[in-house]
């Protein structure tokens, strides 16, 4: 039986299976980061990340969690954002890691969906898989599979989307048990809490 997963009190912990939506630039992988790099919020000791663009500056830095801290983590991308002209990632990360012992946690970056596989998951391990903006992808069969299967392997996951009618219903809409959604107007945010509404009264639906 796999470690349980102790996410802060705000996220479910049995699994997590959270979806978030946003338009090009509302900053779905900086908040993402964020939650990733902040103590105390998201609880994993392995990481796997699909994205096709991973040499994005923030997945880069994700992987320096296999030697600091999350919050030094945090605070390394804060100062390399403000001085983003001067410096490249790979030395702010190479010199601020050298001589540190690894961490627990194992990061695993990809741009092949298919490098991910249920069946070679440790499930002794607190597993968190990131799926990145892959809607346009018509094949989701690797998405489904970790969004239906995946906590018998002792798996959360994390879906990241521009479009949220463009998603996969049938099983991954479906099977979120929590939603980030980034600005939309109000006629996109009635439908979409009436398609996953869960016993929101029409109070709460109003007030969102």
């Amino acid at each position: 039986m796999g470690k349980k997963f102790n996410h802060s009190e705000i996220f479910p912990n049995n699994p997590m299976l959270m979806y978030i939506c946003g338009s090009s630039g509302s900053g779905k992988t900086h908040l993402t980061f964020n939650m990733l790099t902040t103590p105390n919020l998201l609880d994993f000791d392995s990481l796997y990340i699909y994205t096709t663009t991973p040499e994005q500056s923030y997945y880069q830095f994700l992987k320096a969690l296999e030697y600091l801290p999350k919050k030094d983590v945090q605070d390394l991308f804060k100062y390399y954002e403000e001085n983003e002209e001067e410096v490249e990632i790979k030395d702010i990360i190479d010199n601020y890691i050298e001589g540190k012992n690894p961490t627990d946690i194992k990061v695993f970056l990809t741009k092949n969906v298919n490098d991910l596989d249920l069946s070679n998951i440790d499930s002794k391990r607190k597993n968190l898989i990131l799926f990145d903006d892959c809607v346009v992808q018509r094949n989701q069969a690797v998405q489904q599979e970790f969004f239906t299967k995946g906590r018998h392997h002792n798996c959360h996951c994390i879906y990241q989307s521009q479009s949220f009618y463009g998603m996969d219903s049938m099983f991954i809409r479906k099977n979120a048990n929590c939603f980030l959604l980034f600005e939309l107007n109000d006629k996109d945010v009635s439908q979409i809490i009436q398609s996953i509404n869960h016993g929101m009264d029409r109070y709460i639906q109003k007030s969102l």
